[in-house]
Order: C-alpha cells, then structure tokens, then sequence
C-alpha cells in the first residue's frame, strides 16, 4: 500500500524562503490597484475566456503560484452523515504560457490531516462510523499535469464577483484489490467525482498591470473510502469540502502549516519541482 497520500489533485494543489522574499517567490506580482485603463474581457471570445481561467486560477507568466486550503471530509452512509477529518496544507502550481491561447500547469500537493477546524496535525484519530483507531497519511500528491486550451469555459457573474468550477469525473482500477485489502479497498474499480472552482472579481481580471488575479479555490470531492479510514466496501462515501486562497505571503498561511512545510521538505515554496515522481492515494 502506498505509503504517501493525495487528494488526486485536479486542481484541478515550503521551502526556505525568508518572509522579505516570499512575496517574490509566491506571487508573480504584488496585488495592487490599476495604474492603467482597465481591459475589458470578452467571455464570448475563447480566447479571452481561457486568459481569466488562467489569471485567475494561476498567472499568465511563466511562474508558480501557492494556495494554502483547509476543510474537512464527511462521511455519508445510507444512514448517517458525520465529519470524519480535517485536511489542511499547501497546493504549488507551476504555469507554463503555451502560447496560441493555451496554457500548462503542474500540481504539487504537500498537506496533513487534523480534527475538524484545526490546523494541528494527527497521526491517529477515532473513526466515528466504525469505532476504530485509525492512522492517517500525510499528504504528498503530484505533480499532476493539466493543459487548457481556449474555449467556453462556464462563468457566473455577479457584480464585480465572478466564479467558475468544472465538473471532473474518474474512474480507474483500483490497485488495492479487495481480496488482498478487504479493509482498505472499497473495490476493484475507483469512481470519482470532483467539482473545484475558483472565485475573484473582474477588475483583478481586468487589470494589466496584473498577471495573476486574486482568488479563492472552493474544494467538493465525491470519493470513495480512503483506504486509511478501513471501511472496506460499507456502503458509503467521502465527501471533502474546502476552501483555499492564492497566498501573496507567508503571513496569509497558518503558521502550522508553514512550519510542517518548512520542516518536511524544506525548499518547496522557491522550487517549481519539489519532487519528480508522481504519487498517488491509491
């Protein structure tokens, strides 16, 4: 059984860097007001439409930009629904401009699980379905590739308030197969459903003198069992629910969570690739 754990980030997710540069090395630039005339986005046009994904999910520079998340992950029976667990860390995506429109990121996922609306790590809780001892793994996911090209993505605005989220489904084998991990394993095949977004205003977007827009990720996952809660093929599912911010700074993290990212992969804020094979939740 793998021994490092993710979220299968989609997302569509520290290092040693003093608080005098973090701003450098965590924002492509600083958040500030437009100098020039604002440039107005048609969403109509594909080719807008995937330059505000891009800014404001990332940056239109060749550069890396860090949210810092937190939420919990329920658990939902025929019969119950109950918090299960906190999660809490920091997701690093690396963008690339493609050019013609078109853009690359690769996530890199470092976080840790805690009781619900906290931010001090565990390394055992009470399951509250079965009753049972169970240990978590840290968080340790990617680098996930994605690649967005200009078309119709989905929008709504309100006001200067603008959001998006897509709808991702997967399905895969799963390689804890339940006979050898009748605990662990809730099946021979995987079927997963995530709805992440991201929310900002549209004079950020609009502003040139940014290349990247201020935004908060809003994390729905649709999973089943994670193999350390160990229940098996009880009917059921997680669902985690969060929510995460574009940090300009250091000072816009728990100061927990800076100091396990700081402490268990010392470097991960100022490299663009902390770590070169893949990992996976299952």
């Amino acid at each position: 059984m793998n021994k490092k754990i993710d979220r299968r980030s989609v997302l569509l997710g520290a290092g040693v860097a003093t608080v005098a540069t973090a701003a450098t090395v965590m924002s492509p630039r600083p958040y500030q007001a437009a100098e020039k005339p604002r440039q107005p986005i048609n969403f109509a046009d594909d080719m807008d439409n995937v330059r505000a994904y891009a800014k404001l999910a990332g940056t239109l520079a060749d550069d890396t930009v860090h949210y810092w998340y937190r939420g919990t992950i329920f658990g939902a029976t025929p019969d119950d629904t109950k918090a299960m667990l906190g999660f809490t860390g920091l997701l690093k995506m690396s963008w690339k401009n493609l050019g013609n429109g078109s853009f690359h990121y690769r996530n890199f996922d470092l976080g840790y699980f805690t009781e619900p609306d906290s931010d001090v790590r565990i390394e055992e809780f009470t399951n509250p379905f079965t009753g049972i001892t169970n240990r978590p793994i840290d968080i340790k996911g990617g680098p996930f590739d994605v690649v967005i090209t200009p078309r119709q993505y989905e929008w709504t605005r309100s006001g200067d308030d603008i959001w998006f989220s897509e709808a991702k489904h997967f399905k895969f084998a799963n390689k804890l197969s339940p006979e050898e991990w009748p605990t662990a394993s809730t099946g021979d095949t995987l079927n997963m459903l995530y709805l992440d977004g991201f929310n900002g205003k549209v004079s950020d977007l609009e502003n040139p003198e940014l290349d990247s827009a201020p935004s908060i990720l809003g994390i729905h996952h649709v999973n089943p069992w994670y193999p350390f809660f160990l229940m098996g093929q009880q009917p059921g599912v997680n669902y985690w629910h969060g929510k995460g911010k574009k940090i300009a700074d250091e000072s816009d993290v728990s100061p927990e969570v800076m100091a396990y990212v700081n402490s268990k992969m010392p470097g991960f804020m100022s490299s663009s690739a902390p770590w070169v094979n893949r990992t996976d939740s299952y």
